[in-house]
């Protein structure tokens, strides 16, 4: 019986010792730990700095651009159904006039799904940059390029690299949505010609080799491939870029620090002194 008591004592004494322990504050979270916190449930960052005020907005943001855009789905999901379906008694005019409307159904509701993202990566960015009261943060400047390329050299002030690096991703996407697509063109064109099927005829009409066919499909699929790779590479580089850049931005770059070299007169006529020999040198003088 008195282990059993013994056990208990000490099972309430651990709950009454846990239960004294203060919460952690929310003013030791790091950046990156209050990043992943908003990241995961979009407002949790605001209610860590108390600006409550800001819930609604953020809330109502983004439940109205995702309401929107459940909407604009559904309509172009109709729409879309709906052009499959039709027959041969809907005239050319009318079929385009519904593939019209579905086009933008679909374009609409893109909108409203990046409008809500927009809002999304808003809130993650306001809760970092009220954390860091005014100090300059290289993990922000890193989780800002992660979430949107080139936010994070515009948070370093280095607004020249912006159009640097959504040249080189825009340049690169093209790439690859180009290759993609002639690799998609050449990999239909390849089953219809090898599939023996009378009723399937390739876009070239037999005019090109199955050899043929398929060596541009290869060549379409690396050069997307590479693309892709070059795409993801751009993307690292300005993630590493901006944090190298945060973590100079503190770093003395005053005109008083340098190294300057200047020649030496001493003694003889120079100095009042003209018992002592004179001396010649090179004086260096290092400022920080």
């Amino acid at each position: 019986m008195r282990p059993i008591v013994l056990a208990a004592s000490l099972f309430l004494v651990s709950i009454v010792s846990q239960a004294k322990t203060p919460p952690p504050l929310f003013d030791s979270l790091s950046t990156k730990q209050l990043w992943l916190t908003a990241q995961v449930l979009p407002g949790s960052g605001q209610i860590i700095n108390k600006q409550y005020w800001k819930l609604p907005i953020i809330y109502g943001g983004i439940g109205g651009f995702m309401y929107k855009g459940f909407e604009a789905n559904k309509l172009y999901q109709d729409y879309k159904y709906l052009v499959k379906n039709l027959d041969s008694y809907y005239s050319a005019e009318e079929i385009n006039y519904y593939k019209e409307l579905k086009i933008k159904a679909r374009q609409s509701r893109n909108l409203y799904y990046a409008g809500a993202t927009a809002i999304y990566v808003a809130s993650v960015a306001d809760a970092l940059l009220v954390h860091n009261k005014g100090e300059h943060s290289p993990a922000t400047a890193t989780i800002f390029s992660l979430l949107v390329p080139g936010m994070g050299q515009v948070y370093n002030q280095k607004y020249w690299k912006v159009p640097i690096i959504y040249g080189g991703i825009s340049t690169l996407y093209y790439l690859v949505d180009f290759n993609h697509r002639g690799y998609r063109r050449f990999q239909k064109a390849y089953i219809y010609s090898t599939d023996n099927d009378p009723n399937t005829v390739d876009e070239f009409n037999g005019e090109r080799s199955a050899d043929d066919l398929k060596y541009f499909k290869d060549q379409y699929r690396r050069n997307r491939d590479l693309s892709f790779l070059g795409l993801t590479f751009f993307y690292v580089l300005n993630v590493i870029d901006a944090n190298v850049d945060a973590h100079l931005y503190d770093w003395n770059v005053d005109d008083d620090l340098a190294l300057r070299i200047e020649p030496l007169f001493e003694g003889g006529a120079w100095a009042g002194q003209p018992t002592t020999a004179p001396t010649f040198g090179v004086s260096c003088k290092l400022n920080f």
